[in-house]
Order: structure tokens, then sequence, then C-alpha cells
């Protein structure tokens, strides 16, 4: 059976922590070395999420012209001019018609929320 004197400077031992002289530069750079790497990580997903909106964004929008673009690469004799009419046809009609201004709208939407997130973080980095 341990000597209870024994016990209680074990004790003591492990409870107080020795201080060494450069403790507070050892705390400011593993402060900073964490510090960089949450930062590269908020760059990264915040890169993620921008790749993300994109392919969504391209997905809804690909979805409403799906047929008319299967239609143009079957029909690839057509000229030039008549391409690019019936592609300024089809933008046109992207804000003409009403599912195509909601997924407008949903699209801004998103990246004005993406925006927000952008600017609070810079601000809270600042």
């Amino acid at each position: 059976m341990a000597e209870p004197d024994f016990e209680a400077r074990l004790t003591r031992l492990f409870a107080e922590a020795p201080s060494f002289p450069d403790a507070a530069l050892f705390n400011a750079e593993v402060s900073a070395k964490l510090d960089r790497g949450w930062a590269m990580r908020r760059l990264f997903i915040g890169a993620a999420g921008v790749a993300a909106g994109l392919i969504a964004a391209f997905q809804i929008l690909s979805t409403r012209f799906s047929s008319e673009i299967a239609q143009i690469s079957r029909d690839g004799s057509h000229g030039i001019e008549n391409e690019i009419n019936a592609g300024y046809a089809k933008v046109a009609s992207v804000f003409t018609s009403p599912g195509s201004v909601e997924a407008v709208w949903l699209a801004a939407g998103l990246a004005l929320v993406a925006l927000a997130f952008a600017v609070t973080r810079a601000v809270e980095e600042l």
C-alpha cells in the first residue's frame, strides 16, 4: 500500500503544471498555426460551396433547356446566325417564363446568402 505522503506529493506534482520561460511564445505559435489551419479550411469550404452553387445553378438552368440543346446538337447544319438568334431567344425566355424566373431568383438569393457569409467571415477575421 502506498504512503499518504507519497500520494499527496504525487497528486500535487500532477496538479501543478511546470511553467517554462517561453510558455507565452509557445502558446502564441500554436495559436497562430491553428488559426492558419482554420483559415485554409474556411477557404476550401467556401470554394467548395461556390463550386456546388455554380453546379446547382447550371443544373437548374440546363433542365429547362435540355430538349432545346438536344435539338440544336441534332441540327448541326444550321447557320451560325440562326444559332445565335436561337440562343438569344432562349436567354430571353429565361426571364419571361414563370418557372425560369423563379430559378433565377433562387440562384440570385443563394448568391446573396453566400456573399453575406463571406462578408461576415471577412469582418470577423479583422
